[in-house]
């Protein structure tokens, strides 16, 4: 870690790291979302025309 204190005790040189985890981190989050999207959408229209046969039934 390159960080340097300043004479106030404040740290510098870390935001830039900070903020590199945190696109990293996004992005994984938006691989896993767009992963599981089909299976997702399957999920729904099963549920979806399982609701609306009962509802015909009726």
């Amino acid at each position: 870690m390159n960080a340097t204190t300043t004479a106030n005790g404040t740290k510098v040189g870390l935001n830039q790291v900070e903020q590199m985890e945190s696109t990293a981190a996004v992005r994984a989050a938006q691989s896993v979302l767009l992963s599981e999207l089909p299976g997702m959408t399957f999920a729904f229209l099963t549920l979806a025309y399982v609701v609306l046969s009962l509802v015909g039934l009726a």
